[in-house]
């Protein structure tokens, strides 16, 4: 549920939680405790003395929401990898299938390459993850009260998009519910150690074996992570075997897109976490290795101790939800299609 910003002082205290701790920042959630919020609003007092009231208030902002945004996953047990397809979709198409204990194939031809062939036993402990990718916004309020450049830049190895400038009304008006873009994997730790930092909770990035569990419904056996296991586009359509005819999706149908879009454009999988089937890329915090799936604990696997590429995961594009993406961690530029999102690495929801 979305939080409420006030802009006046606590005149309702019996209707909404306003902040006690500094009339500067006034902030208010129906979910986030007034504990909490007293938490966020000292801290950011504390390391940012010097920022402006409208520094402070966005970046406390940022944070009531990273919380409220959390979607709690019930710890459990999965199969991890490439859990195989039939040989031929009846549906004409890879981005309509379902799975039967039968299957004979690899659901992806990238699954002998990354490794993720090799199915294997996990385990995980209950954790929290964010329901949508870091928006734009999100990270642009960090950025500036950090003392950071945008986070986006003009060029391949160009300069950083001044703030003020008609480009960066832009994004920040029409492309601020956008995925953030990042140019290395260090982008995306930091800013979910920012939000660490001044909530006082263990944000960090999820691990690819939590970013797979989350995406496939706690471990179910379904190809894209979208509400119901099929990736829908506009102008595309599926074969019926049963009346030999192709249907074509209606407009209320479409569950992801070939395009960037905002975070929220489409609805979430059944266990709430949405856009892990769009066209971005994520950041897990892993080292990646195409033989880690071999010698992976069962128990919280954590991946490689070292390497010199981390793991990227998606179930969009031509990629499900098992499929492993490696990339060096620092990149020519800021990629819009490479983003991240957070986790609350505890094993009971935030309060």
């Amino acid at each position: 549920m979305k939080n409420r910003w006030l802009g006046m002082a606590c005149t309702l205290p019996l209707l909404m939680a306003c902040n006690s701790e500094s009339s500067t920042i006034e902030v208010s959630s129906e979910t986030v405790s007034q504990k909490q919020i007293d938490t966020i609003v000292s801290n950011i007092n504390n390391l940012y003395p010097e920022a402006t009231r409208e520094q402070k208030q966005n970046a406390a902002e940022v944070v009531v929401r990273a919380i409220e945004e959390l979607v709690f996953v019930e710890g459990g047990s999965f199969d991890m990898g490439d859990f195989g397809a039939p040989c031929e979709a009846p549906s004409g198409t890879l981005n309509r299938m379902d799975w039967s204990p039968d299957v004979q194939c690899l659901s992806s031809p990238s699954s002998g390459e990354t490794g993720a062939y090799h199915l294997h036993k996990v385990t995980l402990d209950s954790y929290s993850i964010a329901k949508f990718e870091t928006r734009f916004i999100d990270m642009e309020w960090m950025r500036q009260i950090t003392g950071l450049p945008v986070g986006r830049d003009l060029s391949k190895n160009g300069p950083h998009i001044e703030r003020g400038s008609e480009r960066y009304e832009v994004l920040i008006t029409k492309r601020k519910n956008n995925a953030a873009a990042t140019k290395t994997w260090q982008n995306a730790k930091d800013y979910c150690q920012w939000v660490s930092d001044v909530s006082a909770l263990p944000f960090d990035l999820p691990t690819e074996a939590q970013w797979e569990y989350a995406a496939r419904s706690r471990g179910k056996k379904v190809y894209f992570a979208t509400n119901n296991g099929y990736r829908q586009m506009y102008n595309s359509h599926y074969f019926v075997p049963e009346t030999s005819r192709y249907v074509d999706y209606k407009e209320d149908e479409v569950n992801s897109s070939t395009d960037i879009e905002d975070v929220d454009s489409y609805p979430p999988n059944p266990l709430g976490v949405a856009g892990m089937s769009n066209q971005v890329s994520e950041w897990v915090n892993d080292w990646y290795s195409p033989t880690y799936y071999q010698n992976s604990p069962e128990h919280n696997p954590q991946g490689p101790e070292s390497g010199t590429e981390k793991v990227l995961r998606d179930a969009g594009g031509m990629t499900m939800v098992f499929s492993r993406i490696h990339s060096l961690p620092v990149k020519e530029r800021y990629f819009p299609s490479v983003s991240f999102r957070c986790a609350l690495q505890q094993t009971m929801p935030a309060r």
